[in-house]
């Protein structure tokens, strides 16, 4: 081979190996570019929405959360409430059984739930588009849950309720002393003594369906000398008014029922009214009015909670 050839030779071999190599280059370039697109016009916007929405997630995580433990606060007012309707003890008004109730039925209508959480979605503008609604749903959230109200009504339910229990235990059989206690210093009362086996009027004291206590009273209204008798007991009903204690509800009935029976005739011994298993009396010689006044004042004295 000439020199002249060989020459040419090794020049076409230098070319070949520079175009392998452009080549080369070329494709890893086109390779970089490919990537970077890619990253920059589908990785990143993705990357970027998804952690939008997981970021917006978490606000509606801790929305979701507060609402439930707003709503456990309104719950646990409801068990409250409802416990004290469970007992066996009864309040001295029945009626607040029913609005208890009530109040229970309002505040488990008013208890809201937050709404699910939205699934996030595949595509990049999908994802973008939920992010977007999400600060609005949590912001509903936020405003869900106002239990203010129904909690107040609940625990003031809740306070009266027990309130009447503890009276209706003071007005349930109560002792001697108690009755004198409550009703010695009311206005108008000038005096109290109470029954004894020994001057008990009915010979009824402690007997079988019978009072376990009577205190009777003297009242400033009523003119005594005009009233037989040398003491409170022995003037009875007719000197200002008595208070009957009875070991049930029943006892304390029946014996309002049997002095209804001499109502409006010469036998009327005056008003009397059942509080508890308590009878309240009170004089035919005071008014309507006075008789209305100390039996409020002896009702109020009795079921009043120190």
């Amino acid at each position: 081979m000439s020199s002249h050839a060989h020459l040419q030779q090794k020049s076409t071999k230098r070319l070949d190996k520079k175009l392998v190599t452009f080549g080369l280059a070329a494709l890893i370039l086109a390779a970089v570019v490919g990537v970077a697109l890619w990253y920059f016009l589908v990785k990143a916007p993705h990357d970027s929405a998804v952690a939008a929405f997981d970021a917006e997630l978490v606000a509606y995580d801790d929305a979701s959360a507060a609402l439930t433990e707003r709503t456990g606060d309104l719950d646990e007012s409801i068990a409250s409430l409802q416990a004290v309707i469970d007992s066996d003890e009864q309040p001295l008004e029945l009626e607040l059984l029913v609005s208890a109730g009530a109040a229970i039925g309002t505040a488990q209508g008013a208890r809201e739930e937050a709404p699910a959480a939205p699934t996030r979605p595949t595509s990049t503008s999908e994802i973008e588009v939920a992010a977007a609604e999400m600060p609005a749903l949590v912001t509903t959230i936020e405003g869900l849950g106002s239990y203010d109200d129904e909690i107040a009504a609940l625990e003031a339910s809740r306070d009266t309720l027990q309130r009447s229990i503890e009276q209706r235990k003071q007005v349930t059989n109560p002792s001697e002393a108690f009755v004198i206690e409550r009703i010695q210093s009311l206005p108008g009362v000038a005096g109290v003594q109470a029954v004894t086996e020994d001057n008990d009027p009915n010979g009824n004291l402690n007997k079988q369906g019978g009072y376990t206590a009577t205190v009777y009273l003297s009242s400033a209204l009523v003119d005594q000398s005009a009233v037989i008798g040398t003491d409170i007991v022995e003037k009875g009903t007719e000197g200002g008014g008595a208070v009957e204690v009875y070991e049930t509800v029943d006892e304390a009935t029946a014996r309002d029922e049997y002095l209804a029976l001499f109502d409006g005739g010469i036998l009327r011994s005056g008003s009397h009214v059942v509080l508890g298993t308590v009878v309240i009396r009170t004089s035919d010689n005071l008014t309507a009015t006075q008789q209305r006044e100390l039996e409020s004042a002896i009702h109020d004295a009795l079921i009043r909670i120190d």
